[in-house]
């Protein structure tokens, strides 16, 4: 089937009216004449009538074909193949493979719903199939054929990632082709599948459906597992209406190490205590056969070579001197283990680090900058772009100028020098639902017991704030730094400016901010499947990082515990959550299309052609005169 470029064009092969039109004018009756002496005609040219009609209808062909062709070279003809081709509809599917789906029954439901929606694709639409999770995979590219299609969902399996709807409708829109197109979604329309502010982007003309395979059933998971000096936690949910009694199990090294009975209320979370035996990883399992499969198990490590490390730059590098309060509140655990060491550097000293040092440091934290030189500055800038997490604490040791370097040049962090007099106040949460104010739940009010004397004033265009103080002033900001975090404390963390380190709410904030700060960090040894660094199974489990030019150790890798949040959300929800893009499928088609005229240039053969039907025309022309 042969497209135009500029299908306008072909208006002018109307043109060719007019030789047929002249044509059909100049074909008058011969008049008659009448000879007395019929003599004189014996010596006179004869043509005959028939070969001079002939060769008007050769004249009138070719002048036709001439200007149909040149009509035909404008309109810039090409044979179009693989997204140039956009006449017919397509139908995509999104199957969600998030393991909200893992209940016995679910996925199969959810592979009946995909496949109905494949049979109500209008004839002659190309399909296609994506399966989705936290990340999305096309598994059937769209074609036309449906078994290929069908065949590619019996395949499709339920896998251990969240839900998250803006990866598989991304996915599929970049599928779509066509004037009509359509995007079925194959989902339970869990909420916790939108992040707070996300929403989705598909061109114009694609019309978006759900296909919902019902809530999920009660579920019993582990949630949680944490490794104390002398025990471990695992903390169990049941998302039931009623209450649940399980069996919690705890495996170290592969070998059994406990079992606990445990009998949780309804829709709430009860935890598991087990004393710690000697090892290097452990796993709780519970038993739940009617609920989710994938959240009835979850896996830590034990050993504490593992730590990451927490880098606190001073003006000397001696930590207990120049961050005492500090120090102790990273170290400080109720179960007597540390989460994090504590490694002091001066400013001079961060001068002389290389990556490979900074990246094994899992955050860093600034209470000064004396001898913070701007080769140390750019390294700090350079080390958060990667994902590292920086919090300076505006203190009396901090120069503002100095910390705006810290964020990259260019940064709109803004640290003013603090107030002269001494003024109380108090701060209080922005925001109670923030993670680093979510631990803290009702008592969050706590916060504002704490007594500041003096405070910079801390912002900027790209900072957010988190906390403000009872003057109207920012107490805590977050704020824009490439693919890290950046936060910044209005105060000392040291006791000089305020007395927050005397109080009880000190040691859980600078836990929190830590946690916050390292989240997603290569350091950390917990990660979420999806979240795990490159080379490791996006499974749940125990792997091994490091290589020969790096430390091995181990990592617990578990499910997302948001993915069994039992909230749901409408179609009408979902769908609205959906933002319409101006046509930019119709765009890149054009592109294609001008790409494969461009090579094609069937335009050159058909003037050549025209020139040569003129030639010809002309000749023909010349004897028939």
């Amino acid at each position: 089937m042969i497209s135009f470029l500029f299908p306008a064009f072909l208006a002018g092969a109307a043109a060719v009216a007019i030789p047929i039109v002249l044509h059909l004018l100049k074909r008058e009756p011969e008049p008659r004449v009448k000879f007395p002496a019929v003599r004189l005609l014996k010596h006179a040219p004869v043509e005959l009538t028939q070969r001079r009609r002939l060769r008007e209808l050769i004249l009138l062909t070719l002048r036709v074909a001439a200007l149909t062709l040149l009509a035909l070279a404008f309109a810039r003809p090409f044979f179009p193949s693989g997204a140039a081709v956009g006449a017919a509809g397509t139908t995509i599917v999104a199957l969600d493979t998030s393991y909200s789906l893992s209940a016995p029954g679910r996925m199969a439901r959810a592979r009946q719903l995909a496949r109905e929606a494949i049979d109500r694709a209008p004839t002659g639409d190309l399909v296609g199939v994506v399966a989705f999770s936290d990340v999305a995979d096309v598994v059937a590219r769209p074609s036309a054929d449906r078994a290929l299609a069908s065949a590619a969902i019996d395949r499709v399996q339920v896998g251990f990632g969240a839900t998250r709807y803006r990866a598989g409708l991304a996915t599929a829109a970049r599928l779509v082709a066509g004037r009509r197109s359509t995007i079925v979604v194959v989902t339970d329309l869990q909420e916790s599948g939108w992040d707070a502010g996300d929403r989705a982007v598909v061109p114009e003309s694609a019309r978006v459906d759900v296909a919902d395979v019902g809530a999920p059933p009660p579920d019993l998971a582990v949630t949680a597992l944490r490794v104390g000096a002398d025990r471990i936690v695992a903390t169990i949910r049941n998302t039931d209406t009623k209450p649940r009694e399980t069996h919690a199990r705890l495996t170290i090294d592969s070998r059994p190490a406990g079992d606990i009975a445990v009998t949780i209320g309804p829709q709430s979370a009860a935890d598991a205590i087990f004393p710690q035996g000697s090892g290097a990883s452990a796993q709780v399992t519970v038993d739940d056969r009617d609920g989710l499969q994938a959240d009835n198990v979850r896996y830590a490590v034990i050993e504490t070579a593992s730590r990451p490390a927490v880098a606190v730059v001073t003006s000397t590098g001696d930590v207990g001197r120049d961050a005492f309060y500090l120090q102790q509140a990273v170290l400080a655990s109720a179960d007597g283990r540390a989460a994090y060491a504590v490694n002091g550097v001066s400013g001079s000293q961060l001068s002389g680090w290389d990556d490979a040092r900074f990246n094994d440091h899992a955050a860093f934290i600034v209470v000064s900058t004396r001898g913070l030189e701007r080769k140390a500055r750019e390294a700090i800038a350079a080390y958060v772009r990667r994902g590292g997490g920086v919090l300076v604490a505006a203190g009396p040791d901090v120069d503002g100028e100095v910390v705006a370097d810290l964020l990259g040049a260019g940064a709109a962090l803004k640290i003013a020098s603090a107030d002269v007099k001494p003024e109380p106040r108090t701060l209080a949460p922005a925001d109670v639902r923030h993670p680093l104010f979510r631990p803290f739940g009702v008592n969050a009010g706590t916060l504002g017991l704490v007594k500041f004397r003096h405070a910079a004033r801390v912002g900027g265009a790209d900072c957010q704030a988190l906390a403000r103080f009872t003057t109207g002033e920012a107490a805590l900001v977050e704020c824009g730094a490439g693919e890290g975090r950046a936060l910044v404390v209005a105060s000392d963390l040291n006791n000089q400016w305020n007395d927050f380190p005397l109080r009880q709410t000190f040691v859980p904030f600078v836990h929190e901010t830590i946690r916050y700060l390292t989240s997603g960090r290569v350091h950390a040894d917990e990660y979420i499947v999806g979240d795990a660094p490159a080379g490791v199974p996006q499974t749940p489990g125990i792997a091994t990082l490091g290589d020969g030019s790096a430390p091995r150790r181990r990592i617990a890798v578990n499910v997302d515990p948001r993915e069994i949040d039992p909230a749901r959300i409408s179609a009408a929800e979902f769908v609205a959550a959906v933002t319409k893009l101006k046509e930019l499928a119709a765009t890149d088609a054009r592109i294609d299309a001008v790409q494969q005229e461009d090579r094609q240039r069937l335009w050159q053969y058909a003037l050549v052609a025209m020139f040569a039907f003129v030639a010809v025309e002309g000749l023909v022309a010349s004897r028939t005169a």
